[in-house]
């Protein structure tokens, strides 16, 4: 990825943001490069698009009001290919492309304006309600304002202004949002506020019973006449009482010193139903409220004296379940929560309790997530991101402990000169009220440090397949850390690389890197650009053959990864899967580049009895070799079309290396220091290809190289009776 420098400066100056686009049919990317003059021709920015595709380019500064000209350069741009838009303030404006002077430069002119002065409100400064009747204010009165209120219910969203009234139709919480413009604040800013709906659209589906007796033998039980049409059941000591479903129910107790009288009531605005009880042991409920105990977020509740009950478990106002006199629950969410329990018993015909419990804590570490990762782009420039955070934060940034920027999860800051910086970002959240923050402390320290020279090469190890390095002017592997590029995508890192770009037919292509600061050198990039052929390869075959017993489908997955001199080649993969119900037999032909294979497998075998499978390769000239064996899955050590893929001796294994060799890379002279179990041997000389360059004997120290082609070489000392000894040597100019 390529930062641009963006400096950051006491300076007023405006936001602006250009967009470049390919329009072209017939180019995937097209590569240009900018530089920005102002009006007395000083050149006060530059910076490259690399390979704008579909997709577009967009690039942000902060410019000092004024007319501006812009220089585009690139072999692929004209007013036919690249458009480009300017956004500044509250308007976009399409900037038109004129042919410069200098061919294949294109001119572009734009003036920024000055800054404006934007009054927008922060926040829903004021939402109280009572019921379900709800007010919402914003601030005070602006010219021009419009405020598009959504309620969060469902309904559909209302223009008005910064004061509104709304009823709601059902309890409940709910997330109000509000997108305020006015002429004061003409890109608008969405602002939110939640607010918690009680006793709106429920029905009241609490019941009364009426007792009276005469003699204190003989009761009479009645509920509301409104009730008849009602689903209508009564109990003695929780025994239905058959066809009593009336309003009104008689029973004589003279035979019972202990009874209890229920009556459950269904109806359409109450299907959960409604319930009155009466006993003669009335009073006898449990004293005292819900008592609990706590683990963590994990909390046991308790209410009564442990006698058999019924009680009826609610939290935040919503049932969870019926159980006896204890009930555990675990809370997702800090703050306070209310736990209600209506118990039922013999003795007690329904008795309400209430307890509020504060869970400061819980569920902060999904909600309250955030991390703050930076990257040093240069020795004075930074690219801070926000991480963790829920999708609905919205970020705020600090410099110093104050206000720096708002909104964005990105910050690219450079600075003016060595020095430190404390970078904060953070967020708040209904569900993470108190916040969450993160800090770091950043250092710029460009002392010393100048712009090196870094350039790339490359060897070809087969057609189509490329050693690129990157060198210092003084012919140096550059030993930083190196990101690669091609077509807009990162493909790798480490210096040397091996790519491919694994085509048919020959194109143009180019490979560039982005590389850190290293030894006194500042941070940059490189390009390099060549025309590669396709690739050459040749023909293989794999053959499958299994049969196992299954009560399913399954998969079973190959791969192959590509190896030219122990360089891993990037770009290039092959992948197949083979799935069937009982067995499977194929042979895939396909075609592969000169090269060492690794072979890597995977399989999904779930109530599967495997009674063969195996997987072998076939190449001309070559017994099978096996690469997979169900019995012995382990048993492969991969594959090549090289000389020396199937050596299994390594420099480390083959001897203790006491030798030397250097320097490394070399662009003259070569010096060898050989174990002396190796001195009466022959000393061989390899290029990447496999041809033999030179052999010496291995009592010659110094090697001449400075004739010799740029690129990577291999050098093998032999000797009677002892294990070669390999080492890679590159040669550089």
């Amino acid at each position: 990825m390529l930062f641009a420098t963006l400096g950051l400066t006491a300076q007023e100056c405006s936001n602006v943001q250009f967009w470049v686009y390919n329009q072209s049919d017939e180019l995937d990317a097209i590569a240009m490069s900018y530089a920005i003059s102002n009006a007395e021709g000083a050149v006060v920015w530059e910076g490259i698009w690399w390979e704008v595709t579909s997709e577009g380019w967009s690039e942000e500064l902060c410019l000092a009001p004024g007319c501006y000209s812009m220089a585009i350069e690139g072999d692929q741009v004209s007013p036919e290919t690249v458009g480009l838009e300017l956004f500044q303030s509250d308007f976009v404006q399409i900037l038109e492309l004129s042919p410069a002077d200098e061919e294949g430069v294109w001119d572009v002119w734009f003036c920024v304006e000055q800054a404006q002065e934007f009054n927008c409100p922060e926040a829903i400064g004021y939402a109280e309600g009572e019921g379900c009747t709800w007010a919402f204010e914003i601030g005070s009165f602006q010219e021009g304002e419009e405020v598009m209120w959504d309620f969060g219910d469902g309904s559909e969203p209302i223009w008005g202004g910064h004061f509104i009234e709304y009823e709601f139709e059902f309890s409940g919480t709910y997330e109000i949002n509000a997108f305020f413009t006015s002429f004061d604040c003409p890109m608008g800013v969405e602002l939110q506020t939640v607010v918690e709906v009680n006793g709106c659209g429920e029905a009241d589906c609490e019941l009364e019973m009426e007792v009276s007796t005469v003699d204190g033998m003989w009761y009479t039980f009645s509920i509301p006449d409104y009730l008849e049409d009602a689903d209508v059941q009564w109990y003695i000591n929780d025994q239905a009482v058959e066809g009593a479903n009336g309003v009104v129910f008689e029973m004589g107790f003279d035979f019972n010193p202990n009874w209890w009288v229920c009556v459950d009531v269904f109806t359409e605005d109450c299907p959960n139903g409604m319930e009155a009880c009466y006993n003669n042991l009335e009073g006898d409920c449990p004293d005292g409220s819900i008592t609990w105990d706590a683990e963590g977020c994990e909390y046991v509740f308790n209410v009564g004296n442990g006698s058999p009950a019924e009680v009826q478990w609610s939290v935040d106002g919503e049932f969870v379940e019926w159980s006896g006199g204890a009930f555990d629950w675990t809370f997702e969410t800090g703050g306070w929560h209310w736990v209600t329990a209506v118990y039922y018993s013999s003795t007690c015909p329904g008795e309400t309790y209430v307890i509020e419990v504060n869970t400061d804590g819980c569920g902060e570490g999904e909600t309250c997530e955030l991390e703050l990762d930076w990257m040093e782009v240069e020795c004075d420039q930074f690219v801070l991101e926000a991480v963790g955070q829920p999708e609905e934060a919205v970020l705020f940034w600090t410099l110093d402990g104050e206000p720096y920027d708002y909104g964005s999860s990105e910050l690219y800051f450079t600075f003016e000169g060595d020095g430190c910086h404390v970078f904060g970002v953070g967020y708040e959240t209904p569900a993470c009220p108190e916040g969450a923050f993160a800090e770091v402390e950043l250092c710029s320290d460009c002392t010393g440090m100048e712009d090196c020279e870094v350039s790339l090469d490359y060897v070809e190890l087969s057609e189509g397949i490329y050693l690129f390095s990157a060198y210092t002017s003084s012919g140096e592997l550059y030993g930083g850390e190196v990101g690669w590029w091609t077509n807009g995508m990162n493909v790798g890192s480490g210096n040397p690389f091996a790519w491919t770009w694994d085509v048919e037919e020959p194109m143009d292509v180019n490979m560039c890197i982005a590389f850190d600061a290293w030894e006194g050198c500042q941070a940059g990039e490189a390009c390099i650009e060549l025309e590669t052929p396709g690739i050459a390869c040749e023909e293989i075959q794999l053959v499958v053959g299994g049969a196992w017993t299954a009560t399913a489908d399954w998969a079973f997955e190959l791969g192959l990864e590509a190896a030219i001199d122990g360089w891993e080649i990037a770009g290039w993969s092959f992948e197949e899967d083979w799935s069937a119900n009982g067995a499977i037999s194929d042979t895939l032909t396909l075609c592969v580049p000169p090269a060492c294979f690794d072979v890597f497998w995977g399989w999904d075998a779930a109530a599967v009895d495997v009674e063969a499978l195996l997987v072998s390769v076939l190449i001309a000239g070559l017994e099978p070799i096996e690469l997979f064996d169900w019995f012995e899955p382990f048993n492969a050590d991969g594959f090549g079309l090289l000389p020396d893929c199937n050596e299994g001796v390594s420099v480390e294994e083959a001897v203790d290396w006491e030798g030397a060799m250097w320097p490394n890379p070399a662009n003259s002279t070569v010096q060898f220091q050989w174990p002396a179990s190796h001195a009466l041997g022959d000393v061989q000389v390899f290029h990447a290809d496999g041809r033999l360059v030179t052999t010496l004997p291995a009592t010659q120290r110094e090697l001449h190289v400075s004739d010799w082609p740029i690129g990577l070489y291999h050098v093998v000392c032999t000797a009677s009776n002892q294990l070669s000894i390999r080492h890679k040597l590159l040669i550089v100019q």
